[in-house]
């Protein structure tokens, strides 16, 4: 690093989008015994937090963090503002005066969040083998709520108590430029809300991006106050597919399969392969009869809101295209992630040739669940 220039030390900053690969094969890892012991995710969230505390947020990383107001105002308006997100002009105007790309598409707000649908449901466990608190995440909960309410429901039929209550962004945005302040109060309520549940036995499910979990699991250790509370959600977090192996492999699991799934290409997420606990979901595909599932180790270059910035869409879609290639040459009934926003990168870098499930869908499907049997 002595021997680059100021611009190309921050270029290499820049183009840091956290996937986090290299934390798990890096030999500094800390952990790794190795004497140059180094984070090197982390020491590139620091050089963000140094220019930030210079020269203030930019405006994008400001609106991309604000994803529980999106989402409220989207339970509202949220068929206005998808209209206005494809209008040609508002996008133009959005890419010059906020910095997110014109060409980028958005996800849709939906207007029946998964905390409305969570407040109508009627739970049918009676005699639960075991209690979660869904921790949603603000993207299941405003823009892919199917996913939640699958997951709710797969839970459920396996006699798993839900309950689902105040929550917000875990604060993953406000790292990315490494507002580490605005993280600590975006995190801290979800803190003292999280612990009271993790002290009466439950155990946190998380049903969206795999960012969601890592965060829980390991930044809030990283950038909080260390203590007993943080110590112990992090223990008691989970990831929804990585909770259905754990209960698969503790024989407590149904396999009352009515549907196949077939062949599968599984995009493995940048960051459950940081929670280096191996591959959950292609696990719990595999229960279904007659499932084969093909890895795709590729990253989709979206990182949340680094693929939408202005600057750096253009490259978000150079690494997607990989990642298409990767799934396009392998033969499959239907592709999946356990991102959604990976998702909808592939989804878009494809030209809607590829369009990813989630393999909790795939699973609900594969239980015979239908809309019409919610309740």
């Amino acid at each position: 690093m002595t021997e680059l220039s100021t611009e190309q030390k921050w270029e290499v900053v820049d183009l840091c989008y956290q996937c986090k690969l290299c934390d798990p094969i890096c030999p500094y890892t800390p952990g790794k015994e190795h004497e140059f012991e180094l984070d090197f995710p982390k020491l590139m969230t620091r050089a963000q937090a140094i220019r930030t505390k210079d020269r203030g947020l930019k405006l994008n990383d400001v609106f991309l963090s604000k994803t529980d107001l999106l989402g409220t105002l989207g339970s509202y308006f949220g068929p206005l503002i998808n209209f206005v997100n494809r209008i040609s002009i508002a996008r133009w105007f959005m890419d010059k005066m906020i910095g997110i790309h014109k060409d980028r598409k958005l996800p849709e707000l939906a207007t029946l969040t998964f905390e409305k649908w969570f407040k109508n449901h009627k739970s049918v466990v009676e005699d639960p083998i075991d209690k979660v608190v869904i921790f949603g995440t603000c993207y299941t909960n405003s823009n892919d709520v199917d996913l939640g309410i699958s997951a709710v429901e797969i839970l459920e039929h396996n006699n798993v108590e839900c309950v689902y209550p105040k929550q917000q962004c875990c604060g993953a945005p406000h790292l990315s430029p490494g507002d580490f302040d605005s993280f600590k109060k975006q995190a801290d309520p979800n803190v003292e809300e999280l612990y009271k549940w993790v002290s009466e036995g439950y155990k946190i499910i998380v049903t969206g991006p795999p960012t969601c979990s890592l965060t829980l699991k390991s930044e809030y250790p990283d950038y909080l106050e260390m203590s007993d509370k943080v110590q112990k959600i992090s223990e008691s977090t989970y990831d929804i597919s990585e909770y259905l192996a754990m209960l698969k492999k503790e024989d407590k699991i149904k396999t009352d399969f009515k549907n196949s799934i077939g062949t599968v290409n599984y995009h493995v997420s940048c960051h459950l392969k940081a929670q280096r606990i191996g591959y959950k979901s292609r696990d719990v595909l595999r229960m279904v009869p007659d499932t084969k599932v093909n890895l795709i180790n590729q990253c989709s270059g979206m990182d949340g809101g680094w693929g939408m910035k202005s600057e750096f869409f253009e490259e978000s879609m150079k690494v997607a295209d990989r990642c298409v290639n990767d799934i396009s040459a392998k033969e499959s009934d239907v592709a999946c992630s356990d991102c959604s926003l990976a998702s909808h990168q592939i989804k878009q870098a494809s030209e809607e040739k590829i369009k990813p499930s989630h393999p909790i869908i795939e699973l609900h499907k594969a239980y015979g669940f239908n809309d019409s049997e919610r309740k």
